[in-house]
């Protein structure tokens, strides 16, 4: 089969590997190229210079003539190489520009601050302070503030107005009425000092003093007094130009008392004579007592009791407790029918001590909470025994 030249030569004509891109033998006859024609293929007198036009053409085309003999073949390819060497040479040495890549942008550094800039030329204005109404105050009303405490234990009534806001009130009275017969028990004007304290305390007032002094009264309609207390307080109105008028109605509050009472020796239908008894003013057998023990007086069933005697006190183990019974009957305010009840109450007892005289006078303190006000309303009173009535 003949041999055909291709683009690249067949394994026989290539030559040794390590003469590959190397300078082309003498026999090429080679010359450097001018400096003026570095990159035109190097003059030669044995071999036509292809057309410029067909300098990039792959071997195998170009013009349609016969080949040229083996020979000249193989010297055109030594002198080909050669030039690619000297062009790979050239361009080795020549300085391609590189694209130099901007580094990141360091990250900002926060500086001092710096001097204050000079002043330019143009003056700025200063800014206009936003004006910022102020708010009117709110007016105080005239109308006073008043608040009652009004209780009773059983017959005994306590009373009490707290007064505040009190600059337009000019007048106050109190009074108190008993119901049942409409008729008025107590009635007080207060003065400008008494106002001006801003608390005032009424007098205690007892059911049972009027009922006694009105007992054929009350017997006739099967009743008993019944208090209520009115409060009327007159003050300069908003406009200043008159004057307004504060009305208070309260009924009393219920509170259980106690009361102290002295057994004489003489009195041989009691079960403790010549004693000192402590009795709830209502029927109880829920009451608690505990001996002088305010921190343990935390309820309106508990009461805690001191007696003493030119400066001892009874110890807890001198007092008793009993459970006295009474039977009576008790009468329907109104049809006046009897019922027959039979109660039970518990008492503290103290049977008089040796080192207390026959006959003299005890200092009692008593402590209980109020429901109504939520006060340790204290009695701290001198009694003395035995009573006068029974000399």
């Amino acid at each position: 089969m003949a041999r055909i030249d291709e683009e690249f030569p067949i394994r026989e004509n290539e030559l040794p590997a390590s003469d590959e891109f190397s300078l082309p033998r003498e026999e090429t006859e080679f010359r450097p190229p001018a400096p003026e024609a570095e990159y035109s293929p190097p003059p030669g007198t044995d071999y036509e210079n292809p057309d410029p036009s067909l300098e990039f053409t792959p071997p195998g085309g170009g013009r349609a003539e016969s080949s040229p003999p083996q020979r000249r073949r193989r010297v055109l390819r030594r002198l080909v190489y050669a030039a690619a060497a000297i062009v790979l040479i050239t361009a080795a040495f020549t300085e391609t520009p590189v694209s130099i890549v901007p580094p990141p942008p360091s990250p900002a550094v926060s500086a001092a601050p710096s001097a204050a800039p000079a002043p330019s030329d143009e003056a700025t204005p200063a800014p206009t302070p936003e004006t910022v109404p102020t708010p009117e105050p709110t007016p105080v009303s005239k109308t006073p503030e008043i608040t009652t405490d009004f209780f009773c234990f059983s017959h005994e009534h306590h009373a009490r107005l707290h007064m505040s806001n009190t600059g337009a009130l000019h007048s106050v009275e109190v009074t108190v009425r008993e119901k049942v017969l409409d008729k008025q028990v107590y009635d007080h004007f207060l003065s400008e000092e008494e106002i001006g304290t801003g608390l005032f305390e009424l007098p205690m007032l007892s059911t049972g003093n009027v009922y006694m002094e009105n007992m054929k009264a009350y017997d006739a309609v099967h009743g008993w007094p019944e208090f209520e207390m009115t409060v009327n307080a007159w003050y300069e109105n908003e406009t200043g130009d008159g004057e307004d008028m504060l009305t208070l109605t309260a009924e009393p509050n219920f509170e259980l008392g106690v009361g102290l009472s002295y057994i004489s020796p003489s009195w041989d239908w009691y079960d403790t004579p010549d004693s000192f008894v402590i009795t709830p003013w209502e029927e109880s057998e829920e009451v608690r007592y505990v001996i002088d023990d305010p921190s343990a007086v935390k309820d309106p069933l508990t009461f805690s009791v001191d007696i003493s005697c030119n400066g001892r006190h009874a110890k807890p183990e001198e007092y008793e407790e009993h459970i006295r019974t009474d039977e009576y009957d008790i009468r329907n305010s109104e049809t006046g029918e009897l019922t027959p009840h039979i109660g039970y109450t518990k008492e503290l007892v103290l049977r008089r001590p040796d080192w207390m005289p026959e006959e003299g006078t005890i200092h009692v303190t008593i402590r209980q909470y109020l429901a109504s006000t939520g006060e340790l309303w204290v009695r701290d009173v001198d009694f003395s025994y035995p009573p006068r009535y029974d000399s």
